[in-house]
């Protein structure tokens, strides 16, 4: 986290140099709040994750589209149209589907968990708010490096790297702190200054079955019943936040 958030923050940084001639408080900011509740919410996902399954934590976090309704109607006080809320319950009832073999007992890192799930919806909120007040491009960059600090602070916390310096896989680190983490964090915040928190909440639902696709296609993984279920309950879903959430 603190390194691919940090290679990110760089490349924003170098890339859109011109931007930050610009930068004022407002930017400052919304990139710092921003920054800190995506921070937190990769921390206590990577809490988390240290005692629940991949699986189950996907599905957790997953929920950060239940969050962001009432995130958003304390940010904005403006509710959801009944279409967004249709769309919100048809996406939860395909994560359901989608992770049926995760269970739902409830341990610590469960509660790590869903804590990042609340962060995450956070931030999308916040996101929305920044990007529509503030240079999106400029306020990625700060959302990095929020991120990054967050992540220096734990790795500090901790002693130290969990691997020397020379273990270091560099390039799975560059391809995520480039591809994974400054290009999508770059069109993440500007897309989300033209749409409504709720829309790209369930729009993020996609990810398992973009996933899950991806496997088939890729590596010939097959997809369960109730994976198919649940891919065609979320992808009512967003077809529903589109149609009738305007």
């Amino acid at each position: 986290m603190a390194l691919r958030f940090s290679i990110a923050a760089i490349l924003i940084a170098l890339i859109y140099a011109k931007r930050f001639t610009r930068l004022n408080r407002t930017a400052i900011r919304d990139g710092f709040i921003t920054g800190a509740f995506m921070g937190a919410g990769y921390l206590t996902q990577a809490i988390g994750l240290t005692t629940v399954s991949s699986p189950r934590s996907a599905f957790l976090t997953g929920t950060a589209v239940i969050f962001v309704p009432f995130v958003d109607r304390f940010v904005s006080k403006l509710g959801v149209t009944r279409g967004e809320g249709m769309a919100v319950a048809l996406v939860f009832v395909g994560l359901l589907f989608f992770y049926a073999d995760a269970g739902l007992t409830f341990r610590a890192g469960d509660l790590w968990t869903l804590a990042g799930a609340l962060m995450f919806a956070c931030q999308v909120v916040t996101t929305n708010v920044a990007a529509r007040r503030s240079d999106p491009f400029v306020v990625s960059g700060i959302q990095s490096a929020v991120a990054a600090a967050v992540g220096w602070i734990f790795v500090g916390a901790r002693g130290g790297l969990s691997v020397p310096w020379s273990g270091i896989p560099w390039g799975r680190v560059l391809y995520f702190g480039v591809v994974a983490t400054a290009f999508i964090l770059v069109l993440q915040t500007w897309a989300l200054g033209k749409t409504k928190p709720v829309r790209a909440g369930v729009i993020y639902s996609l990810e398992p079955v973009f996933a899950a696709v991806f496997a088939l296609t890729c590596f010939g993984e097959g997809m369960s019943g109730h994976e198919i279920l649940g891919s065609a309950a979320i992808l009512l879903g967003v077809l529903v936040a589109e149609v009738k959430g305007r």
